[in-house]
């Protein structure tokens, strides 16, 4: 019997080298030294690509503030106007960047490159990203658009981005459907995120190493 529990843990540990030998990845060093001599237009994804914004999109999703102990913004959060404005005017004063993005940005700075924020947030009346954008990254008036939509592809195309930073699988096939090269960066281990992330480095995409972080 121990014989073959050995087998069995070897064979899942092998599948589990296999499995990852099969992802191309990459550090922020080799992002730098393969890009062309001439500045490029970098695009960043945001929520769990440069910050970790997951406390106010846990609060929206499971609060119980509301009448009997319901949910404030009903029974579809990311539905609601009032969540989003106050996800986007508040609770982006609790989200943390990352250290991974942190040092992505601070490459295409130190290039001179042009650097562009997609998310797929939806818009809202009262807006406070681009100010922490500003105060976590150091980027004066920043150009961020929130799309309403997880197809970022013709928000890409229009700013004519180069290479594209993102965590879900979307944020690679949108990449790819103009042309620009998709770079995933992986969750954090404590996001509250499930959607779109099943096929991290399957998608002939570069994954930056460590980005959980």
């Amino acid at each position: 019997m121990a014989g073959k529990f050995r087998i069995v843990i070897a064979l899942i540990s092998l599948f589990a080298v296999t499995a990852c030998s099969r992802i191309h990845y990459v550090t922020v060093e080799k992002i730098r030294d393969s890009l062309p001599a001439q500045q490029v237009v970098a695009g960043f994804d945001i929520d769990d690509t440069v910050l970790f914004s997951s406390p106010g999109f846990y609060y929206g999703q499971f609060n119980q503030d509301g009448p009997g102990g319901s949910n404030k913004y009903g029974s579809s959060p990311l539905k609601s106007a009032v969540f989003w404005n106050d996800m986007n005017g508040q609770f982006d004063n609790f989200s943390i960047p990352k250290k991974s993005g942190r040092a992505l940005i601070e490459m295409h700075k130190q290039r001179g490159d042009k650097i562009v924020f997609i998310s797929a947030r939806d818009s809202s009346k009262v807006n406070i990203v681009p100010k922490i954008i500003t105060q976590c990254f150091g980027i004066q008036n920043p150009d961020v658009m929130l799309t309403s939509n997880p197809d970022k592809t013709s928000f890409i195309k229009a700013r004519q981005v180069t290479i594209y930073y993102g965590d879900s699988d979307s944020d690679i096939t949108a990449a790819q459907k103009v042309n620009a090269r998709p770079i995933r960066v992986r969750r954090s281990h404590l996001s509250t995120n499930t959607y779109s992330y099943d096929k991290v480095g399957e998608l002939g995409e570069e994954v930056l190493r460590d980005s959980e972080n």
